[in-house]
């Protein structure tokens, strides 16, 4: 008995000691209080999110130092953060929004794009509802259930992430994601070519994911809102698709989409000129709206059929019993590569070296040093200038800009050829000419001797053959006969090829 109390008198006066303090202990604590509950240690991620998390930004170090002391509050008894809010009930429903703030740039060799975005989950723990007063955030080492979110990529690196909850039990997770991610990407139509690139973010433990949050940052039923200056000019973003569907390695009969919002984007070609990065012109309203743009908005996708959520009702079920079916949140990006570069790169030039190649029609055939300077140089120039989209991956199909460049290197070379056909022809013709007036006699004395032995025309016809013919079918007429043509035929067949080649791949391919 005597060492039952001897153990209880420490107890007992630390009792003493706590009904012993002074009021302006008392008031010294409900300060700390106060001020912890309205401090949230991360910056804000977006503007308003001082309203939204409490954000004090007067508070000086002083007070944070006092306010790290004590916790915020306490978590209820019985509460285990390794359980889900309903646990043995249906999956919990996480609602989510990205704002992306950077998007590109675009790797072809590599196959990979480079993306940065802040990531907004909310979701409802009832277990923790009337914990505290008003919106707090969460203080860091206090362990709370938090959804499995697993973002596939090639390099993926979560930056700070922010956790707070309201008094109804809504918690909201932010966190800031760089991402390289994998596109497989499909270079037919290269460089006049559309991509689609996704980004697929898994979520497991019971999890059901859904795109939508609708606040102040996300305006109305836009999940995705983007900084269109931070956009890559490689490619114009035209649409961004968000998906929400079940899915499993293991049972592939059980995926299931029970979500699909398109939003267009093409608006945002707009902000590019708009140069929303410096600071004179972020304040201006035009600015505001291409920072936090959201595009138009629509259920469903043109290319999917999205099904009614009861129809995924067995799927969900499943997930809510494991690991071997979850759910996955999707983002596709349409794109289109703008052409501008390659136009100035590779069309242009090689047009430019293509039409050089015909001035040798219009040079004397007689000038061979020059016509076979002028042949040579586009040929060596064309073949240079193929070597420019080298950086390329090993495909094994041809592309577009490869049967552009092959195309040009056909017409120079041609050029080159009609030229060493027409000397030939122009040499040889003369030469035989020169032969044959070696081998017959002068008109004169054929005349003279065919008086004097009068035989059968019949005989001999190629004796009736007139000098004149031979005149006019001399090497050079013949020459530039060709020449002639080939003035008109070379341009017009290369305009018909810039016909079938633009009309094929910007229309028939892509189709």
């Amino acid at each position: 008995m005597d060492g039952d109390i001897r153990a209880a008198l420490p107890i007992l006066a630390a009792l003493l000691s706590i009904h012993t303090r002074t009021s302006e202990q008392y008031q010294a604590e409900n300060n700390n209080r106060t001020n912890y509950i309205r401090y949230m240690p991360t910056v804000p991620p977006f503007p308003g999110a001082n309203r939204t998390m409490g954000y004090n930004p007067t508070m000086g170090p002083s007070s944070l130092q006092n306010s790290i002391e004590e916790p915020m509050f306490v978590l209820p008894e019985g509460y285990f953060y390794w359980l889900r809010p309903n646990w043995e009930g249906p999956p919990v429903e996480v609602v989510c929004s990205i704002y992306i703030d950077s998007l590109g740039a675009f790797s072809e060799k590599t196959m990979d794009f480079d993306l940065s975005l802040i990531l907004g989950c909310q979701w409802r723990d009832g277990r923790l509802a009337n914990i505290t007063s008003e919106h707090v955030a969460i203080p860091e080492g206090m362990e709370i259930w938090k959804p499995s979110i697993d973002v596939v990529a090639k390099e993926s690196t979560p930056y700070t992430s922010a956790l707070s909850v309201s008094r109804e039990g809504n918690v909201l997770m932010m966190q800031w994601f760089t991402i390289k991610a994998t596109c497989l990407m499909q270079l037919h139509a290269y460089p006049l070519d559309h991509q689609k690139c996704s980004l697929l973010i898994q979520n497991r433990g019971g999890v059901k994911i859904v795109w939508g949050w609708e606040t102040f940052w996300f305006p109305g039923d836009t999940p995705i809102v983007t900084r269109t200056s931070g956009l890559h000019s490689q490619l114009s973003l035209e649409t961004v698709e968000s998906f929400a569907y079940v899915n499993s390695l293991l049972y592939p009969e059980l995926i299931c989409v029970y979500q699909g919002v398109t939003c267009d984007y093409r608006e945002s070609e707009n902000c590019l000129r708009a140069q929303c990065t410096s600071v004179e012109k972020i304040t201006t309203e035009q600015c505001r709206t291409c920072n936090y743009f959201g595009g138009e908005c629509k259920n469903g996708t043109d290319e999917l059929a999205v099904r009614k959520p009861e129809d995924c009702v067995f799927g969900l079920l499943m997930v809510s019993e494991g690991d071997l079916v979850f759910t996955t949140a999707e983002l596709r990006f349409s794109l289109r590569r703008r052409l501008s570069y390659h136009m100035l790169q590779i069309y242009i030039p090689s047009i430019s070296i293509v039409a050089m190649s015909w001035v040798s029609f219009w040079i004397n055939i007689e000038s061979s040093p020059a016509r076979t300077a002028l042949g040579v140089t586009t040929v060596l120039t064309m073949i240079t200038q193929s070597g420019r989209p080298i950086p390329m991956p090993e495909v094994s199909y041809v592309r577009a800009v490869d049967v552009w460049l092959l195309v040009c290197q056909l017409f120079v070379f041609l050029a080159l050829i009609e030229y060493a056909a027409v000397n030939y022809i122009s040499r040889t013709l003369k030469e035989a000419k020169a032969l044959k007036r070696y081998i017959r006699p002068p008109a004169a004395k054929r005349n003279s001797n065919a008086n004097a032995f009068p035989t059968n025309s019949n005989s001999h016809p190629e004796n009736s053959v007139d000098d004149t013919v031979l005149t006019n079918a001399g090497g050079s007429n013949i020459a530039d006969t060709i020449d002639h043509i080939c003035r008109w035929g070379f341009p017009l067949a290369f305009l018909l090829f810039n016909i079938m080649y633009w009309v094929t791949y910007n229309y028939i391919v892509q189709t």
